[in-house]
């Protein structure tokens, strides 16, 4: 037997004894009947690497022990060590024969059969207290009818207590690996959402790296048919240094493709199922916020409401835009405001609107906040500047992705809205509309 297994018994023997001292006596007679017995059910099943004999035979000494020491402290004056002794006798008696009969009806195996197994446990119970009332010989000082009623009341309620208590932890641990799953979710959806917006900043990078490449080549061929005109040695060298230019920029744009395809593969794939309703869209956001705001400690609420709850497709790079906005709104609220994530429908757009009560975006930056590299944000923990491309990507998505617009209102020291157009027809699964 190992330390653990040798903890849980003893843990499992002191606290039935304990909870055996919750009691009545329902003849007037040293005959008890405790909540105690429900307690050593459940843990018996709670711990199922513990043996059900050595157990309730190690509950037997303890309880034993327990009653035995209380009553010699305190009637040592008035009573023998051998009557305080033959008192409690029978209580282990019970717990021996309880333990036995578990063991004899494999009561683990019924621990999700709820019919038999309060019928097994009763039984068990019902077995013991009987062993016990005729060790105590109170068959001849009571009505039979009476004892029997009340083992047989105390047997069936103690194995249902019993299976409750169990079905509540069961119930309280699929709950937690609920919230645990939830979050687990919820990490990966920003995680996926967050590099799909990668993904199409580094496919607007091979546009660019695409057109920059054709300009190269077209001032090379324009160098090639004027070497008559210039100097023939600087052309040549000229046109060089632009092809080998052009060939750098050209190895950049498939190391960039094979990156793209790399993540692409690694990402869910377009199916029929990527769609998610908006109602569900905001609550995983919502969640997530709220989980964040309590780690770093400011008093923010999180307000949602939609109009239209739509089915939307390509869930992600709206996750990833209204995920990064909120961001840039806790950062803007030094202590304490709120944030207000709303959907509605204006003529064929679909509109979302983050509002905050932030510091405030200044009224001349506000023309270039969405330009790479632009970034009023400082880390002061690591003394860096922000990277000033969260808005840039968001602009992107918006314009490139979604052939949506985006708006800005603010007012320094007021808030700020930030408020998305989106033709419905980009984003709304077809027959999710109305």
């Amino acid at each position: 037997m190992n330390k653990e297994i040798f903890k849980k018994i003893i843990l499992v023997s002191i606290a039935t004894t304990l909870m055996g001292q919750v009691y009545i006596n329902p003849f007037n007679s040293d005959f008890r009947l405790s909540i105690g017995i429900a307690i050593l059910i459940f843990l018996l099943l709670k711990f199922n690497d513990i043996s059900i004999l050595l157990t309730t035979m190690c509950t037997a000494l303890s309880v034993f022990i327990f009653r035995f020491s209380i009553d010699f402290i305190q009637l040592n004056k008035i009573a023998s060590v051998s009557d305080i002794a033959l008192k409690h006798l029978p209580s282990a008696v019970f717990y021996i024969v309880f333990g036995m009969a578990l063991y004899q009806l494999h009561i683990r195996d019924y621990k999700e059969q709820p019919i038999f197994f309060i019928f097994l446990v009763a039984i068990s119970d019902i077995l013991s207290n009987v062993s016990e009332v005729a060790v105590r010989q109170e068959f001849t000082k009571a009505s039979i009818e009476s004892i029997l009623t009340s083992i047989f009341t105390a047997g069936f309620l103690r194995a249902t207590i019993a299976f409750l208590l169990l079905s509540s932890i069961k119930a309280y641990n699929m709950l937690i690996l609920k919230e645990e799953h939830q979050k687990r979710y919820m990490s990966l959806l920003l995680f996926t959402a967050n590099m799909k917006s990668e993904v199409f900043f580094l496919k607007k990078t091979m546009q660019d790296i695409e057109q920059a490449m054709e300009r190269c080549y077209s001032i090379y061929s324009e160098l090639k048919y004027k070497d008559e005109v210039l100097n023939i040695d600087y052309t040549n060298r000229l046109k060089d240094r632009i092809l080998n230019l052009s060939k750098d920029i050209h190895e950049i744009k498939k190391d960039n493709k094979r990156v793209v395809s790399g993540i692409e593969r690694l990402l869910p794939q377009k199916e029929k199922e990527n769609v998610m309703k908006i109602s569900t869209i905001f609550k995983l956001l919502s969640d997530n916020t709220v989980r964040y705001i309590e780690d770093i400690g400011k008093e923010i609420d999180i307000f949602t409401d939609h109009i239209d709850n739509y089915i939307v497709k390509d869930y992600y790079p709206l996750i990833s835009i209204i995920n990064n906005l909120i961001s840039n709104s806790i950062d803007a609220i030094e202590n304490n405001g709120y944030i207000r994530i709303s959907q509605y429908t204006k003529n064929n757009y679909i509109v979302f609107k983050i509002i905050d009560t932030g510091i405030g975006i200044k009224k001349e930056d506000i023309k270039v906040i969405f330009e790479p590299g632009f970034s009023t944000k400082f880390d002061k923990n690591t003394g860096h500047m922000s990277t000033g491309l969260g808005l840039t990507h968001i602009k992107h998505i918006v314009d490139n992705y979604f052939k949506g617009k985006i708006e800005v209102i603010s007012q320094m020291r007021q808030g700020t809205s930030f408020i998305i157009y989106i033709p419905i027809n980009n984003i709304v699964v077809e027959e999710a509309r109305e």
